[in-house]
C-alpha cells in the first residue's frame, strides 16, 4: 500500500459528474454503481463510508482506481472532493 493516498479529479461535461482517480485499489469486484444513497447503505464497506461520511453524493459507481461521483445539484465540487479525500485516507491510512 502507498504511503500516501492521492486522488486526481477529472471533470466531465455534465457539471454534476466528476471521476476522482485513487492510487488505491478501491474494489477487487466487478465494478459497483449506486443510484442513490439508499442503496449506497447496502453496498460495499466503501460505498457505505462514502455515502455516510461525504455529503452531497447523489450517485456513485466505484471500479478498481476510480469513482465516478454525481453530486446533488448545487452542492459545491470543494466540499465533496475534500471530504472524499479525507475519508480515503482515513479509510486505507
Amino acid at each position: 500500500m502507498s504511503e500516501y493516498v492521492t486522488v486526481e479529479v477529472e471533470f466531465s461535461d455534465h457539471p454534476d459528474i466528476a471521476d476522482l482517480y485513487v492510487n488505491q485499489i478501491l474494489t477487487d469486484r466487478d465494478a459497483e454503481h449506486y443510484d442513490n444513497p439508499t442503496a449506497g447503505d447496502l453496498g460495499s464497506p466503501i460505498a457505505q463510508m462514502l455515502f455516510s461520511g461525504v455529503d452531497g453524493i447523489q450517485e456513485l459507481k466505484i471500479s478498481q482506481d476510480c469513482l465516478t461521483i454525481t453530486r446533488e445539484a448545487n452542492y459545491p465540487w470543494e466540499a465533496i472532493i475534500d471530504e472524499v479525500r479525507d475519508a480515503l485516507r482515513d479509510w486505507y491510512l
